[in-house]
């Protein structure tokens, strides 16, 4: 699937200190260990302590000693935020280890502060940054206003380069700091960042510019403390779902991306290596969108071929393109749930439910789009089925660990461990059939269409034996015959029979 692209930003349940947060922050001879950046530097706002800092990683900065006969004097601004000294560091130590995920902390009553933030429970449906930010700052000011907190602060990622500019960092380019986006009760909101900028490969840390170079010191200073759990109130990320007229639960999904589909026509390494194949499908989605004369008399020749078929589907939100494997294979189907993908604008699901009042299958619906209604209004369907698969290897029976032998009409497929959000199935099959087939015009995308028997039944020989199509490429073997067992992975795809 090609179409459009929206950020997203994935947060795990476990903010906790397996995470290998500490890893950034233990010592040895005054230096990092298992850092994965390759140098951290800190670096203060004035440019003579630059110079005097250049060589440190992030745990330590060096201090100024202090005189005994003269106090230092913190500032006002800093006197409050430096209880959440720990959330800074811990967002810190979260950018060195690759995770951008804002968090917060909040302080009670009694002058504690605990740590919060969105816990993702299932793999196919998270938050945007924005939406977390959003749900966090809402939270905290009810309860700064029902007088439950004292105080918050929530820390995200932004485009900040000393200019104001606190907007969420969401692409490459943007990433300049870490915002402190903070409220006192009694006080107005505000906001202060700490920059930093990539070079060389390095992370440098400047400081913030309203502290003065001992504050930002003890900030820097700050050392975590292994074994305490710094997120102690976690809130479930829960996918919306309803059961609708029909007694079908539709769920919403915005994690799953099918892009990868066209790993299984092109072949996973050319697909993923040679640039050429996405602006083939790119163009091909353009020319569509514009529908030209020249390229609707060739329409067919470009989209349409021997066993498979392009897809395109457009709307004011969204774009894609898509490959259908041909099939007449036909099978009763009862829906029980349907995902659709938010971040398709919900014109592509995958549909799950029992096959023949007997086994359970899930697809991606090619034609959602255009017959959601019926998808929704009809549980009771008659499906077009076919696969592709993204790995073909020849299988060799074995016996069970009890000594028993499989049995060598034994066939299975079973929810994929790797992807079992995309219609992914892992399998063992028999090839009843196969023949070659061509992509494009010029031929230059080769496979095979197997007739791949996943279930063995006793009266009916075709009870689920499919149409799948494997590129040449994703095949770890070189010669097809029939009646071969065969293993790997496979996208069930299906659509409503005319």
């Amino acid at each position: 699937m090609m179409g459009l692209f929206i950020p997203f930003i994935i947060f795990t349940a476990n903010y906790n200190n397996n995470m290998g947060i500490f890893d950034f922050f233990k010592k040895k001879n005054n230096r990092q260990e298992n850092v994965s950046t390759p140098v951290q530097h800190y670096e203060m706002p004035e440019e003579k302590v630059v110079e005097e800092v250049v060589e440190q990683a992030v745990d330590t900065i060096p201090e100024v000693p202090s005189q005994p006969e003269e106090e230092k004097k913190v500032s006002e601004q800093y006197e409050k935020i430096r209880i959440y000294n720990d959330y800074i560091m811990y967002s810190i130590a979260l950018q060195l280890r690759g995770d951008l995920a804002p968090i917060s902390a909040f302080e009670n009553q009694n002058g504690e502060v605990e740590g919060f933030a969105f816990m993702v429970t299932e793999e196919a449906y998270t938050l945007s940054a924005e939406e977390v930010i959003e749900r966090m700052e809402t939270k905290f000011e009810n309860e700064l206003n029902a007088g439950k907190i004292k105080s918050y602060m929530i820390l995200y990622h932004s485009q900040f380069d000393n200019d104001g500019n606190h907007t969420l960092a969401a692409r490459e380019g943007e990433f300049k700091a870490i915002t402190l986006a903070y409220h006192f009760n009694g006080e107005e909101q505000d906001k202060i960042a700490l920059p930093y900028i990539f070079e060389n490969d390095n992370l440098t840390y400047k400081g913030f510019t309203e502290f003065s170079q001992e504050e930002n010191n003890e900030i820097m200073n700050t050392q975590l403390v292994e074994g305490k759990n710094y997120f102690t109130n976690m809130e479930p990320i829960k996918a919306p779902e309803i059961i609708n007229e029909a007694g079908i639960k539709v769920r919403k999904s915005n994690v799953p991306s099918l892009v990868n589909t066209w790993s299984g026509i092109f072949g996973h390494d050319s697909f993923q290596n040679n640039r050429s194949h996405s602006d083939d499908l790119i163009n091909l989605l353009k020319e569509c969108k514009a529908n030209e004369p020249e390229f609707e008399k060739d329409k067919a020749s470009k989209l349409e071929f021997a066993d498979v078929k392009f897809k395109t589907l457009f709307n004011e939100e969204f774009g894609t393109i898509y490959p259908e494997i041909k099939t007449d294979f036909l099978l009763d189907f009862e829906t029980k749930v349907i995902s659709e993908l938010e971040n398709a604008a919900n014109q592509e699901a995958i549909v799950a439910g029992p096959a023949r009042d007997t086994f359970g299958v899930w697809f991606f619906a090619t034609d959602y789009a255009e017959k959601r209604e019926q998808y929704l209004a009809q549980p009771h369907l008659k499906i077009n089925l076919s696969g592709i698969a993204f790995v073909l290897d020849a299988h060799v029976d074995f016996d069970l660990p009890d000594g028993t032998k499989m049995s060598e009409e034994f066939t299975t497929y079973m929810p994929s461990k790797d992807l079992p959000h995309y219609a992914c199935f892992d399998f063992i099959g028999k090839i009843i059939d196969f023949k070659e087939t061509e992509i494009f015009e010029d031929g230059r995308v080769k496979g095979y269409i197997l007739k791949l028997k996943l279930i063995t039944h006793e009266e009916m020989e075709d009870f689920f034996t499919i149409d799948v199509f494997v590129s040449k490429e994703n095949m770890r073997f070189d010669t097809l015959t029939k009646g071969m067992k065969v293993a790997g992975v496979l996208q069930l795809q299906g659509k409503i029979a005319e």
